[in-house]
Order: C-alpha cells, then structure tokens, then sequence
C-alpha cells in the first residue's frame, strides 16, 4: 500500500455516501477507473524517468572504478514525488529494480531498489512535514532542503552498501562504496531536484528568451572552461568566467532561473570532464569526482542560497510596500487633518485630508510653518495656544481653533499632538487634527434652544401668575363692585356718601380692565382679527404720536404703495406701534434725531425672514413693519434680554413694553428681529401675516385720550406664553387706564315680579352674597352654594322651580363644568357662568347651546341683566 500523510495529495478522501441510483453508480465507478488508470500512469513514467536518468548516468561513470559523482536519478526520484505526491513510490522501485537486476543478483538488486525508494520518500517526507515551498524562498527553506537531502541519501548510501556487502562487496571497500554512493545522490538531490521542482510550461515571451539565452551563455562559458578550446598556463583560471555568470545570477534571478544556470554548468562540466578536457580532466577518477562533486554542489548551493535571500528580500520588499501603501490609504483616508512639524512650527509631514482642505499639494506644504494656518490670531498666541517647541512637555497637548481652508471658509478644529522620536533620532511634533465644526455648531444651536426654552418658560411662568393673579383679583373685584352698587342703590340723591361709593364704583371698572389686560398676557383672551390696511393704521396712528415724541426727534413716513392687508387686531398694532415709537424716541433723548417708519411692499416667504431674535411660528408670507432710530443702540448682552419681562434698566432706548410687543406679534403669529449696535441706532423689524387679498381698510382709531392714557415706561406688562395659537391673545397691551364709564347703579332698581328660583353658586363669600342679593331685587327666590356639590343638591331639590342658575367656574369638590355637565343631563335652565377668567374656561360642547352665556367678574347689575336678556329671562 501507498504511503499516507496527512494533508498531503496522496491521501484517499473518504467516500461521501449517495443514494443507491445506478447512473450515480456508473459515474462513481468511471471516476475511480480513470483515478487508478491517472495513478498507473504516472507510476510507469516515474519508473521510466528513473531508469533512463539511470542510463545516462551510467554514460559518466568512470569504468575503472564504477564512480559516479552525479546520479541524477535521485534527484529526479525527489521531484517526482514532491510534486506529484508519494503514492507513486512504486516507480521507483520498479525503475531502479530494472536497472540494478543488471548488475547484481535478483535478491541484491531487490534490497537496493528499495533503498533507492525509501531515500526519496524520506526526503519528501521531511520537506513535506516543515511546509518547504522551494517558490516561495527563504534562507530556511534552503536549510530544510539540503538538510532533507543529507538524510534521505544517507539512508539510500547506507541500504546500498549493505546489500552490496551482503553480495560480496570486500569489507576494504565498504567506506568508498558508501562514499561514492552518497556523494551521487546528495549531488543528484542538490542540483537536479531544484529545477525539476520549479519548472513551469514555457511561454513564449520576451522573459523566457532573456533566460534562454542566459542559460546557454553560462553553458558556453563553462564549455570554455572544461574543454580544450582554449589552452592558459592555469586553467582553473577559465573557472572565473562561469562563476562569475552564476553569481550574477544569483544576484538577479529567482531560483528557478538560478537551478537552470546550474543544470546547465553541471552537464557541462560532467560532458567536458568525461572527455578528458578541463582542469579536472587529467586527475584520476576518484579524485575527478571529487573535485567536480565540490565545484558544482558548491556552485548549486551558492546560487540556491542567493536567489532565495534575494527573493526573501523582495517578497519582504513587496509586505512592506503594501503595509506603507496600506497605511497611507489610512492616513490619507481618514477624516482627520494629520501633520508631523519641528520643534519651530515647521512642517515635515502632512496627510492628503490636509491638502484636500487646502487644496495645496503635499510638496507644497511640506516646510511650511503649521501656525500660517490659524487665522485671525497674533503669532505669540498661536505659538501660546498651539503645542509646538518647549511649550509640550506632557506625552500629549491639545488646542483648539479655527481652521482657514482653501474656499476661505473657518473649520473649528481640534489638535492633539504628542511628542515623537523619528528613525535618525530627532524629535518631531505629530498632530491630528479632529473636525468639530459640525460639533460645534450643534452645540451653539443646542444652547440657543435651551436659551429659547428657558424664555419660554419664563413667559410661561409669568403668563401663569398674571392669570392667578387676575382671576383671584377679579373676584375681589366682583364683591368690591357689587356691594357698592347695592349701596348707591339704597342712598337717595344727594347723599353725601353717593359721590365717594361712585368713585369706588368707578375704581373698579378701572381695575377690572386691567384684570382683563392680565388675562390677555396670560393667553386667557381673544384678538378681535380682521383684515388690515396697515399703511392706514400707520397714518391714523402717528398723527395722534408725533406729539409725544421730543422735539429735535423728526418722524419720517416711507409707505410702500400697494401693501397688501394683513391679518390682525388694529387696536393691538396700534399698541405695538406706540411702543416700537416710544422707545426709538426716548432712545433718541433730547439729542436731533430721526425715526423712520418703513414698510416693505414685497411680500417675504418664511425662509427669508427666520432666523432673527423671534422667527414666526408658522410657515406663509409675511410684510414687514421697520422702526428705525438713530439713537444710542444696544450692545450684545442687553440684546439677548430686550424681550425679557423680568429685565429692567434705566438706559435710554429699554422700554417696558417690549414683552407685550412680543406677546402681541407672536399671538398673531408673526415674527420680530432687532438690529442694533452702541451708538449705530436700533432698528425693529415686525413681521405680519398677510390676509392673501388687496389692502382693507381699519376702523376709525379710537380717540386719542384713549390711546395715550398712562404711556411709555411707567409700568411692566406681563406678556403671553410663547406656545399660544394665533387665536389666542399672546400678549395684550401695555396696562392702561380704561376710560372712566358712566356709574351703573345710579337710578334705583324697579319692582320686579317673581320669577321662580335662582341657584346662585360661588366659593367666594362676598360674590355669593352680591349675587344672591341683586337677584332677589329682580324678583328671584335665591338658593346660595358654596361648592358644585351642594349646587347640585339644590338643583336635584329643586328641579321643577329652578328657573336660573348663577355658576361660578372654579369652585371646590364639583368645579362649573361638571355642574353645568350634570344639569345639561337633566334639563335646559338657563345657566349663566361666570369666572375671574375668560370665556376661553368654558368647553365648547357645553356652551353651545341658546340657554348658556358666560359672564366675566367683576360684572355690574347692568351687565348680569344683559347675561339674563342673553338667555331668555
């Protein structure tokens, strides 16, 4: 049986199991015949390829002494296998069986056959077993093939000279026998083995005539040097030149290359000493075969150990340039900015992101200084900022800084640069640069949302105390004023005490109407929206101002033509106008000056106006309002708190009213951006929707007492929580005196008849009472609850009596609505609800129907017979 290894192509893979089909089998069995009949083969031409390598051998061999210095059957024996695999050791039994039963007899020439057998299969064993690659070349591998060699032709030398022995062989020549059999096939292994191991088919190209014609210059060379063509005083001399052509060899050529230019000096020189020629060809034969056995392994071994440290350097050569070609890709593909730079600044390295950044080629670049590129700053500060020179003493310093790219653009950057020795000794700097640009940028946009968020909240928290505030103030203000009329109600003409409860009467219309205010702050109100011509309410408006504003201040119109209407409430543009107006003039101060009123014709989409100090909320086209002064400006800092409702300051130019101008626009879903610089002036810039239509026109503005009553600084405004939707006021006007009305309660209530019960329901002890006494004088049995629960059990008593229903909306246990809920259940009695808010309280499904209306504290008897007319009583 065949030798085995493992991993080797000898083996026989074990058989994969199929289904019993007979076309599978026909294949299975066509396979494995052809298989054997490929295996047969190739053990006839090995055995062949032995025995007439064996022949021609013989033709060398010196007949006085039967010595051989080259058997080139073993050499052809080692290729064989080692290429085409070990199962075909047969023929080489077989091959040296035929040519040794010619000479001894048949159980001699049996024994060294086999001998001749192991020898190879040992050596191929050992190259296989250590993964020798002879194509693959290095210093090791020559190790492990001459080593290989030396064992498996001392153990053929060995077996031959025992049969031979065995055979009759004189124990005097026992030593020479081993040593001519050895010497042969070691020679054989080194010289012959090589090429055949390497061979590859020929191609007909331009590298293969180079070492064709290489190959046969050394042959002729050699020639030279073994044949008598030439006669020299010292022809070992004529050895120089073949040498020479081998060594060259081995300085340029692959091994491959290099075993053919040995085969080709070998033959040669065996050729030329056989005849007689050369230096060697006088001596006798054991010394001749000597000699040669020297000159060509050596020259073999010579040019083996050459071309493989030769193509170990350039498969070395080839690994590094790949990892340099490697590395560079990866420097010069990563996203980040690398550079290597001396002590000084001055640039050794820089990777391609740089250049690309730059747009400047590494040649150019290299021995530039690394501080040209930070724009804007003093050299002493960049070498300060920047770790150059003495100035890193750590293992690794960072900076950060801008960046000047090609297109002139700034790239903010962050260095780390660490401190390194190079191949020939000298210290260099070597940073990476990381791009935060975009980094940065979501940070400056993520802190001016917070900013935002944090206004917002502030609004939101101040909107939220306004409407505390004006609710719970309301329903003082609803006990202050009804017991008043109900005093002014008793109190004949002339009474002294009349005039002083009138005022009071007064006062609290006054005061209700700045609860009303605060409730708009709080978002708790209505705009009154309607289409507007906003050049007209200018006009209308700034001839009633121009008076107000200080004497050297000159006010200049510049209207565009054609302005089309704008959606909003005319009496809160009007506010936010004599704001806009008051503030340029004081900003202005005693100094001449102008303000210019401008509004722009053209119509701006939402992408041409974002991105000022409050964008609009929603998308559409928008025309702008411009108030322009030249005044004494702002700088940054009271910029970033001029809408601030919580900031004060007594600088000229910083009215109270700007919160509510904010308030207002937002509510009507427009934006607002100020520009100004110290001492440039200040300039705003309101946005408004447009309506889609031509120019409308505005109601005739109110009277100019009313307008101007109580303007200017005097007082704050809270404004609107910035997430109001454009129904809902965002901020109302600046608090004012409401003009005084006519007193409600001066004539005496009439008689009234009775009109069934009344349920009067309010947490407020003072409300409470005022409620159930007016509606008793217009001739209503008053049932009194302080929470919805006991309005409720009132009702359910009742239900058949109860013609009216008085509702406070914010009560204890049961609130209004679910009150108003509970009885809608029940019945259709008018309900009239009332709340220190506004309407806004009151959900829709509910205060939908005829029989429903909503009166806001503090309210007059006037104004609760009007609720009564509005539901029916």
């Amino acid at each position: 049986m065949p030798l085995k290894l493992a991993g080797s192509t000898s083996q026989t893979a074990l058989p994969v199991p199929r289904p019993p089909h007979a076309p599978v089998e026909k294949r299975t069995a066509l396979g494995t015949g052809l298989s054997l009949l490929g295996t047969l083969l190739g053990i006839v031409a090995l055995a062949a390829a032995y025995y007439f390598g064996t022949k021609f051998a013989l033709c060398f061999v010196a007949s006085d002494n039967y010595t051989a210095f080259l058997w080139p059957p073993t050499g052809i024996a080692v290729a064989g296998l080692f290429r085409a695999g070990l199962r075909y050791w047969p023929g080489l039994f077989i091959g040296a069986l035929a040519c040794q039963i010619q000479f001894h007899p048949a159980w001699v020439a049996i024994g060294i056959a086999s001998g001749n057998a192991i020898g190879p299969v040992l050596t191929v064993l050992i190259l296989k077993r250590f993964g020798f690659d002879l194509s693959g070349a290095c210093r090791r591998a020559l190790f492990l093939f001459v080593v290989a060699g030396l064992v498996g032709m001392t153990v053929t030398a060995s077996n031959a000279t025992f049969w031979r022995a065995a055979g009759g062989l004189p124990s005097t020549e026992w030593e020479a026998a081993w040593l001519v059999w050895w010497l042969g096939d070691t020679a054989g292994v080194l010289i012959i083995a090589p090429p055949l191991m390497t061979a590859v088919w020929p191609r007909a190209n331009r590298k293969t005539a180079r070492t064709t014609a290489g190959v046969l210059l050394t042959a002729a060379l050699t020639a030279l040097a073994f044949t008598d063509l030439v006669t020299v005083p010292v022809r070992a001399v004529l050895l120089l030149p073949p040498f020479m052509m081998l060594i060259w060899v081995g300085l340029t050529g692959r091994p491959r290359v290099g075993s053919l230019h040995v085969l080709a000096f070998v033959i040669v020189a065996i050729a030329g000493t056989a005849a007689g020629g050369g230096a060697y060809g006088h001596l006798p034969p054991v010394s001749k075969m000597l000699m040669l056995w020297v000159l060509t392994t050596t020259a073999a071994l010579i040019v083996l150990a050459m071309t493989m440290t030769l193509a170990e350097r350039e498969r070395a050569e080839t690994a590094l340039a790949a990892a340099v070609a490697d590395y560079q890709a990866l420097v010069d593909g990563t996203p980040a900015a690398i550079v290597r730079y001396t002590a000084d600044g001055t640039l050794t390295f820089v990777n391609e992101t740089l250049c690309r950044l730059l747009e400047c080629p590494r040649e150019c670049l290299v021995g530039a200084s690394v501080l040209d590129f930070i724009p804007d700053m003093p050299r002493a500060e960049a070498v300060a900022d920047l770790p150059v020179g003495q100035r890193m003493t750590g293992p690794a310093s960072g900076a950060s800084g801008t960046f000047r790219c090609a297109d002139g653009s700034s790239r903010w950057y962050r260095w780390t640069a660490r401190l390194i020795t190079t191949a020939d000794g000298r210290s260099e700097y070597q940073a990476v640069g990381i791009d935060l640009t975009e980094r940065r940028q979501a940070e400056q946009e993520r802190a001016a949302i917070e900013r935002k968020m944090q206004d917002a909240q502030r609004l939101e928290a101040l909107g939220v105390l306004a409407g505390g505030v004006a609710h719970d103030f309301n329903n003082l203000l609803a006990g202050v004023l009804g017991h008043a009329e109900l005093a002014v109600a008793v109190l004949p003409q002339g009474h002294p005490a009349r005039e002083h409860i009138e005022t009071v009467i007064n006062g609290v219309a006054q005061a209700g109407g700045l609860t009303r205010q605060l409730l708009a702050y709080s978002g708790k109100g209505r705009f009154l929206l309607r289409s507007i011509d906003l050049n007209t309410l200018i006009v209308q408006t700034t001839e009633l101002l121009r008076l107000t504003l200080p004497k050297k201040v000159t006010l200049t119109l510049s209207l565009a033509q054609g302005l089309p209407a704008v959606t909003g409430d005319d009496g809160q543009l009007r506010q936010v106008l004599m704001n806009l107006l008051i503030n340029a003039g004081e900003a202005i101060g005693e100094r001449a000056g102008t303000v210019t009123i401008t509004t722009v014709s053209h119509e701006l989409v939402l992408e041409a106006v974002s991105g000022g100090v409050y964008s609009p909320t929603a998308p559409g086209r928008f025309v702008e309002l411009i108030v322009s002064d030249t005044g004494c400006g702002m700088d940054e800092a009271t910029k970033a708190r001029l809408f601030d409702p919580f900031f004060s300051t007594k600088f000229a130019g910083r009215g109270l009213g700007l919160s509510a101008v904010l308030g207002i626009i937002r509510g009507h879903g427009g934006g607002i951006r100020v520009d100004s610089r110290p001492g440039a002036g200040t300039q705003f810039t309101v946005l408004l929707p447009t309506t889609g239509s031509g120019p409308a026109s505005v109601t005739t503005p109110p009277p100019a007492e009313a307008l101007f009553a109580q303007p200017g600084r005097a007082r704050k405004a809270p404004t609107e929580p910035m997430h109001a939707s454009p129904e809902r006021v965002a901020a109302a006007p600046p608090l004012q005196r409401v003009p005084e009305p006519k007193p409600a309660a001066t004539v005496a209530p009439e008689p009234q008849d009775a009109k069934g019960v009344a349920i009067v329901a309010d947490d407020e002890p003072t409300v409470l009472r005022v409620g159930e006494l007016v509606l008793k004088q217009l001739g209503f049995e008053v049932l009194t609850a302080t929470n919805g629960q006991e309005a409720m059990s009132a009702f359910d008593a009742h239900a058949d009596r109860v013609r009216l229903v008085l509702l406070d909306l914010m009560m204890p246990v049961m609130d209004g609505t679910e009150v108003l809920a509970a009885i809608r259940a029940r019945s259709s009695v008018p309900v009239i609800l009332c709340s220190g808010y506004t309407a806004e309280a009151v959900p829709e499904e509910l205060a939908g129907d005829a029989v429903t209306t909503f009166l806001q504290k503090p309210y007059s008897r006037a104004a609760l017979q009007s609720a009564l007319t509005a539901v029916g009583m």
